[in-house]
């Protein structure tokens, strides 16, 4: 039994961080700062609502990307969202390439040359120092979670090695917070 349901829970995971990858569209609202872009003009439809929690946040579109495979779109960096937690695991040296925000939830996007026990193994270590409880780690195949708590917050961490084995192979890093 309780193997079937670490099963799931991890299944549910993979989904998740798949929906993270190739999330594209939905009520979702990309974040980025490479570029200003222009205001909408009265004949334009407005724009979405703000999140929920993030009111304040100036959340502008993800500019058009060309990259033909996952470890490409993760070479594409970002800069730090504002709005990202100091209590949210960063990896060192390692920009963002994608942040999402949904309701109370933030999602960003890492990609490293580092291989995934070295992740692993430096988020071991980090997160508690940044106070986050009962770090479970569970692997699946290729695929690594990590889910650990605060009061009232979640933190949910994927990794998986992109292209495993080849010269461009990347390490996925999705991280997953919610709660204030």
């Amino acid at each position: 039994m309780k193997s079937t349901m670490t099963m799931v829970r991890g299944l549910l995971l993979m989904s998740a961080a798949l929906g993270l990858i190739l999330a594209c569209g939905g009520d979702e609202e990309p974040v980025s700062k490479p570029a200003p872009t222009p205001r909408a003009t009265q004949a334009e439809s407005p724009p979405p609502a703000p999140a929920q929690g993030l009111a304040d946040t100036e959340m502008p579109p993800i500019p058009p990307i060309h990259a033909q495979t996952i470890a490409e779109e993760l070479s594409i960096k970002i800069e730090m969202p504002d709005f990202y937690p100091s209590d949210g695991p960063v990896y060192p040296n390692t920009p963002p390439s994608k942040a999402f925000v949904k309701g109370d939830r933030i999602n960003l996007m890492f990609g490293t040359n580092d291989g995934v026990n070295e992740v692993l193994d430096f988020l071991n270590a980090d997160l508690p120092r940044l106070g986050w409880n009962n770090a479970e780690v569970e692997r699946m195949s290729n695929i690594i979670t990590i889910q650990a708590t605060k009061p009232g917050r979640t933190l949910a961490v994927i990794l998986t090695a992109i292209d495993s084995g080849q010269p461009s192979q990347t390490t996925l890093i999705a991280v997953s917070l919610t709660g204030s």
